[in-house]
């Protein structure tokens, strides 16, 4: 091998030892150190701040002994996540988009009292509809009265195990109400033209229970036949 071809070797060994250095000076693990920590090493996941809270969420001022006076009603609807104490003050935190919410928690945490009892309360005083499970009947006990006497909600039990026990709805009502006032005045067909609505809706609820849509094709004659009679 001749002093040319040596040289030229050398050079390149010399150029790829350059690289090298200048790769391992660059992407070296320990210049990690002189980055500010949280900058994305380890993620950037974090507590919200009292800030972010405002921000993200409304805080409401909770106080049932007004609301159940008609006083200083809260018109944000949604659920309560949580409480701040501000100046004596309880204030409640509560997310109105419309979102599901999950309560998990041991026997005995508060999951009822702390959260569900004051969701409850809120529900009632910015007026939403709402439905609730309730196996052991605490919640009627506690709350019916409260909802019906100061925020004159009319409240309806479903009881599965006792159905007798159960609310209930009379769908001849409106039939028999024109009806009876018709009684009272033979004169204003218009209340008799009512009850007859009401009673063919009825019967055709009850014939057609798959949908008005459906077409029964050589058999249609047989359900208007049943509609009638029911009518």
């Amino acid at each position: 091998m001749n002093n040319e071809a040596i040289i030229i070797l050398v050079f390149i060994g010399l150029f790829l030892t350059l690289i090298i250095i200048i790769s391992n000076k660059n992407y070296n693990l320990n210049t990690i150190k002189s980055k500010r920590v949280g900058d994305g090493q380890h993620g950037t996941a974090r507590f919200a701040s009292n800030k972010d809270i405002e921000k993200s969420f409304n805080i409401v001022p909770f106080t049932p002994a007004k609301w159940r006076n008609n006083k200083k009603k809260p018109n944000v609807q949604g659920v309560i996540l949580g409480y701040k104490n501000k100046r004596g003050k309880t204030f409640a935190i509560v997310d109105d988009t419309d979102v599901n919410t999950l309560m998990i928690g041991s026997a005995g945490v508060g999951k009822t009292a702390y959260f569900l009892y004051p969701n409850l309360e809120y529900a009632c005083a910015t007026g939403m509809s709402f439905m609730t499970t309730d196996t052991k009947g605490d919640l009627f006990r506690n709350y019916a009265t409260i909802a019906e006497k100061y925020y004159g909600y009319k409240v309806s039990v479903i009881d599965l195990r006792n159905p007798l026990k159960s609310h209930h709805f009379n769908m001849l009502h409106l039939v028999n109400k024109y009806m009876d006032l018709y009684k009272q005045s033979e004169n204003n067909l218009s209340l008799k033209a009512k009850s007859e609505k009401y009673a063919k809706i009825i019967a055709k609820t009850i014939i057609c229970s798959g949908g008005t849509d459906v077409s029964f094709g050589q058999n249609q004659f047989f359900y208007d036949a049943a509609e009638g009679l029911l009518t």
